[in-house]
């Protein structure tokens, strides 16, 4: 790990677009504590005269600011991916106005993402990578003379768009710093990453992961662009408490990839802008909720990466150190397959309402268990219909299909089987590189000593205290004294992460279950889905449970550090 690495958080000013005015941000950031801007670009800067730059660095100086970057909001640089000779032109003159206009504002790099080729024409991407790479060459000419350090790109996640690939991200970076590397007048070259890129190919496939693609980018990497997306790369946004929910992208896991990786990296100090375009752009029920947005997003990228980092690399943990939550807290993880699926839409919606905190997702293939009661069609359709977090646990014998489907799909969170996984460690490290939190199932009679080489891997633990299949079944006699063992065994070894019980989550057996060490609780058919009454006054009940066994745990927080942990 290199200790000498430092990530400070900074903000790209694409939210304010035409919405607010420099200083209002300016104001905002300070308030946060948040000492670097990235000035996107906006249509008109172009045009602009010098005076409105100089004036402008005066304005970030006087709130204590420094703009430390300028990288393009849109595709407007990208003439050189056309074959109209007059783009080449117009994209060549404007990109050596805004390194001008980076030099004026004093930044240390001034970027774009290369640009694209047109989807009906892509035989000429070839002839269009040669001529971006010939302008930059003669780019990183001007930016030298013209006082700024580095020229930046952005890899995107379509193959019109290079670089896209791990081995584009590669061919491009080298071609260009090795010509740094002979030509001593010249503005060094490196990637601004963008930490929601991965790569899914038109068949809806995840071929290579933000980290597989972040990784790529490592050697190059002097600034990342922070924002959230879906499990299909498909949306961006940011990191409030509800967009997470929503989103993939775990900062902590970024952070800990970073450091763990320090060592590759050219630069000691990264600086990495939250870049969010923000709520629905000029309306007036939506552009008042920006503050909150941004506030709230910083905040948690502050908790994130001013978090105290472990000693060794091998150490890193597997969840935020950052806690959960301010006292105990135990979930709750309604299943979907105890809803009315007739109406699963509607189902989904009144848990949501009711407080849920996971959407739980039991997924057979009538081979690993005698059942199969949801479809992924069905899965797919409700993705986009709720906020609610996907916990998705895969009882199936072919998990390496079933988890790239979860991935696509779009879950936080995947539970494997270790009495069907051959190869638990690589499954537990392809899920958490896809950004999805990852744990272990255990059936009844699983020994908990089966985790011993996985603890690493684990983001948490899912107990089973019935034979997986079926709802309503007893809780087998050993249940509730293997969710003690497991407490027990993860506090001896100095582990911090959840324990999930799912079997028999009935009215009775919760508190017991809450004792025992119970983080979160699949609710079927005892409990939230009990006939006896609604889905209300049923969750009513379980809180009530929930608290009788958080009474008997004698209040101690919910497990999220080493030190929160009772002996």
């Amino acid at each position: 790990m290199n200790r000498s690495l430092s990530i400070e958080i900074g903000v790209k000013t694409d939210p304010i677009e035409y919405r607010y005015s420099y200083p209002w941000l300016f104001r905002l950031l300070a308030e946060e504590g948040v000492k670097h801007v990235q000035i996107g670009t906006f249509f008109e800067l172009y045009a602009l005269p010098d005076a409105f730059f100089t004036a402008l660095r005066e304005q970030a100086a006087a709130f204590g600011l420094s703009i430390t970057s300028v990288f393009t909001a849109h595709r407007e640089l990208g003439g050189f991916f056309q074959e109209e000779p007059a783009w080449e032109t117009i994209a060549r003159k404007n990109y050596e106005r805004l390194i001008q206009a980076g030099a004026l504002l004093g930044a240390r790099s001034v970027g774009s993402n290369p640009g694209a080729v047109v989807r009906d024409r892509m035989e000429g991407k070839t002839a269009g990578i040669n001529r971006y790479l010939r302008h930059m060459r003669e780019l990183m000419h001007f930016a030298h003379k013209h006082g700024v350090p580095c020229l930046t790109m952005e890899p995107m996640s379509c193959l019109a768009e290079p670089p896209t690939l791990p081995e584009e991200i590669t061919a491009m970076a080298t071609a260009l710093a090795s010509y740094h590397g002979t030509h001593p007048d010249t503005a060094g070259i490196g990637y601004c990453a963008d930490v929601s890129h991965g790569y899914v190919d038109r068949d809806g496939r995840v071929v290579h992961t933000h980290l597989a693609l972040l990784e790529a980018t490592l050697p190059w990497l002097v600034e990342l662009h922070l924002k959230n997306t879906d499990g299909r790369y498909g949306a961006t946004f940011g990191f409030t408490e509800k967009e997470r929910e929503r989103g993939i992208i775990a900062l902590t896991d970024i952070r800990d990839f970073l450091f763990a990786h320090g060592d590759i990296l050219p630069v000691e100090n990264l600086v990495a802008y939250l870049e969010i375009g923000g709520p629905k752009l000029g309306r007036d029920y939506s552009d008042p909720l920006l503050e909150e947005s941004l506030r709230e997003s910083l905040r948690h990228l502050k908790e994130v990466f001013t978090c105290p980092l472990p000693t060794r690399a091998e150490h890193i943990p597997s969840v935020s150190c950052v806690p959960v939550s301010q006292g105990p807290h135990v979930e709750i993880a309604p299943s979907l397959m105890c809803a009315d699926l007739c109406h699963a839409e509607d189902a989904v919606h009144a848990l949501e309402h009711l407080g849920a905190d996971w959407l739980h997702l039991d997924i057979m293939d009538a081979r690993f268990t005698p059942n199969m009661p949801l479809g992924l069609e069905l899965l797919r359709q409700l993705r986009s219909k709720t906020r609610l977090p996907f916990d998705a646990h895969l009882m199936v014998t072919n998990t390496d299909f079933f988890v790239r489907e979860m991935i696509a799909i779009g879950v936080q969170q995947i539970s494997v089987h270790a009495e069907s996984d051959h190869h638990l460690d690589r499954t537990l490290a392809f899920i958490r590189n896809a950004g999805i939190r990852a744990g272990v199932a255990l059936n009844p009679a699983t020994p908990l000593e089966t985790l011993d080489y996985l603890l690493e891997r684990l983001d948490f633990v899912l107990i089973m205290t019935v034979n997986p299949g079926f709802a309503g079944q007893q809780i087998v006699p050993t249940g509730i004294r293997k969710i003690r063992d497991c407490y027990r065994y993860l506090h001896r070894r100095g582990v911090a992460i959840p324990i999930q019980v799912d079997g028999q989550v009935s009215f009775t057996n919760i508190p017991m279950m809450v004792a025992a060490g119970a983080d979160c609780l699949v609710a079927g058919t005892s409990s939230l889905f009990h006939l006896g009454g609604s889905l209300p006054e049923n969750m009513a009940e379980m809180k009530a449970a929930i608290e009788e066994g958080l009474e008997i745990r004698s209040g101690r927080p919910r497990c999220v550090n080493k030190e929160n942990i009772p002996s």
